[in-house]
């Protein structure tokens, strides 16, 4: 994995965590007021802890990818 595929999948993965997609707004569906917004704001940052490891996981085998290219230059 190049750097702009990373930086690509990166983007791609804190853009999706910013929103609810269809499916996730119809379970939401039959919860009004307070339950709503609990509901909504539980989704949003599990989504965002989604993308968090996400990045943290492509960065942390970059680092073990660049490790390995300077171990073998020695």
């Amino acid at each position: 994995m190049n750097a702009t595929a990373s930086a690509a999948a990166l983007s791609t993965a804190f853009k999706g965590s910013q929103s609810l997609s269809a499916t996730e707004k119809s379970s939401l569906a039959g919860l009004e007021g307070v339950d709503l917004e609990r509901a909504t704001a539980q989704l949003m940052l599990q989504k965002q802890q989604e993308a968090v490891a996400f990045a943290s996981n492509i960065i942390k085998k970059l680092n073990e990818i660049a490790m390995s290219v300077i171990s073998n230059l020695k």
